[in-house]
């Protein structure tokens, strides 16, 4: 039996599998995947780990707009979309981003706004997040449909349909 598990442990520090340590000071970013096909299969938003060395919620923002460091994510906000400001009423939020975001298409600040709303949520308890550029806006909650993960692929839903 020892033997058995010895070998068992070794064969998954080989694999990469052992578990690693958290990191306390890490914070989690969500960007879109680089040349996404939308399946069932996985998720349209990717994400990295950076770590926050207990910076500020403004300065790891303007952290996040300079865009992932990983080569599958990407950025889809204009190159030189800039933080502006932030208000916090009660534990709702207000991200002010510069104008030259508001030329997006409609599709592509939602998205964009859905990726940085869900980075926010993971950075403070916050009940709602509204990402402004311009004269647009788009609101999340963390209970919105777009961040529910169904984790369903297609064989899964046609099983279910005939069982």
């Amino acid at each position: 039996m020892k033997r058995t598990l010895a070998l068992l442990l070794a064969l998954l520090l080989l694999t990469g599998c052992a578990p690693t340590p958290a990191n306390d000071n890490a914070v989690t970013f969500y960007y879109p995947r680089k040349n996404y096909v939308y399946s069932f299969m996985e998720a349209a938003i990717g994400s990295e780990s950076r770590d926050s060395a207990d910076m500020d919620l403004e300065y790891l923002l303007r952290l996040y707009l300079l865009g992932p460091t990983e080569e599958n994510l990407e950025s889809i906000y204009p190159i030189g979309t800039q933080l502006q400001s932030l208000t916090q009423a009660g534990t709702a939020l207000t991200v002010f981003l510069s104008s030259g975001s508001n030329r997006m298409a409609d599709i592509s600040f939602t998205l964009a706004g859905a990726c940085l709303a869900k980075t926010c949520f993971g950075l403070d308890d916050f009940s709602m997040v509204t990402i402004r550029s311009g004269d647009r806006d788009v609101s999340f909650r963390p209970d919105d449909l777009i961040f529910l993960d169904t984790s369903a692929t297609l064989e899964d839903t046609q099983k279910e349909e005939n069982p």
